[in-house]
């Protein structure tokens, strides 16, 4: 039994825009499966605008008309051909450098398939921690990765935003050309948010708020929250949000002080650690844990005098009670000191007398 997915998108022009370059399509198939897709188009002049429709347009189209068997090939060979339209778009325009970035979440239960080109984003969070995020295809997102930047660097460096790939673009970009997909789909369990978006929220929205923004929300209450906190803090560009809700129509809220199981990242969004589970619980502790080796000093025996003693074994193969040995050793000692004190008061007449003229 498949969980019901909410999907909620939107797209505003921001405080700083003429226009909306953006575009955002959410699919419905035949099959169940849902395509969702954001583009972020570049090349001003309705350059950018016409970009981000024509890749995703034919994205769709790629998409609807693919088998389900193998749905990486079909989202990269889906990303080809919306790259290729593009650029006919160019030639036909004559608009040089026109262009867009492009991120697509193919759910099929719960499965969700991810491919991307340039920095539009992906989120995937659980219990309200971010599991996977995709990686920028950008010039400082490269530096990052190589260490010569630092996150932070990186966030405020001045081409934080010159893309290394695109759908079009210039022909520098279309030398590397090649569409990014995860080859393993993320595994979505009820109460997991997916977020695409375009550089014009996570500019303005830091990567840990975006969770808090939204936990406790309807589904699309989240996102007009997501697109108003970053028009209220100078919506420089255009902002274009989906989010996917698995199992309910609310953002889960989180129950503070959980250990969910986690994934980090890299700043530029790379798995670095696999998944930690959860520290189990004390009476597992006990049952699984090793005694750990101990070191014994050797001490001289100590034997208790009872009667319930095992018995010992003599040289002869006689076995003698201890209790008995013990005992006889006890009367023959007695004994001893008995005769010893008897000879001692025993002196003549002539001894004392002796004794008294020295």
């Amino acid at each position: 039994m498949s969980l019901p997915l909410y999907i909620h998108g939107s797209s505003d022009v921001g405080r700083q825009r003429a226009q909306n370059e953006d575009s955002f399509r959410v699919a419905a198939h035949p099959d169940g499966s849902r395509l969702l897709l954001v583009c972020d188009g570049m090349g001003g002049h309705e350059a950018g605008e016409v970009a981000s429709q024509v890749a995703s347009d034919r994205i769709v189209e790629v998409i609807a008309a693919s088998s389900p068997d193998n749905p990486p090939r079909a989202l990269y060979q889906a990303f080809v051909e919306a790259n290729q339209a593009v650029l006919d778009a160019v030639s036909t325009r004559g608009a040089e450098g026109m262009g867009t970035t492009g991120v697509a979440a193919w759910v099929m239960g719960s499965r969700c398939y991810v491919g991307w080109v340039g920095d539009s984003r992906l989120y995937q969070f659980r219990a309200g921690v971010p599991l996977e995020r995709t990686r920028d295809h950008t010039r400082v997102a490269q530096l990052v990765s190589q260490g010569i930047l630092t996150a932070e660097e990186a966030r405020h460096h001045p081409e934080a935003h010159v893309l290394v790939m695109a759908l079009g673009g210039s022909p520098g970009v279309q030398k590397i050309f090649k569409p990014e997909v995860w080859t393993d789909p993320l595994e979505l369990r009820s109460g997991d948010v997916v977020l695409l978006c375009s550089d014009g929220l996570y500019d303005l929205i830091e990567d840990h708020e975006l969770y808090p923004l939204i936990e406790g929300r309807d589904y699309q209450e989240a996102v007009d929250r997501l697109i108003q906190t970053a028009n209220e803090r100078g919506g420089t560009d255009n902002i274009s949000v989906i989010l996917l809700v698995v199992g309910q129509p609310e953002v889960p809220r989180v129950a503070r002080g959980s250990q969910a199981p986690r994934r980090e990242t890299l700043p530029d969004g790379m798995p670095m650690l696999a998944p930690v589970s959860p520290e189990p619980s004390e009476p597992e502790v006990r049952a699984t844990r090793i005694p750990e080796p101990r070191t014994v000093e050797p001490v001289a025996p100590v034997v208790p005098v009872t009667p319930s003693m095992p018995e010992q074994t003599g040289r002869t193969g006689r076995r003698v009670p201890l209790w008995w040995l013990l005992a006889t050793g006890l009367v023959a000692l007695g004994l001893g000191i008995g005769l010893g004190l008897r000879a001692s008061s025993k002196t003549t007449p002539a001894d004392s007398g002796q004794a008294e003229g020295k």
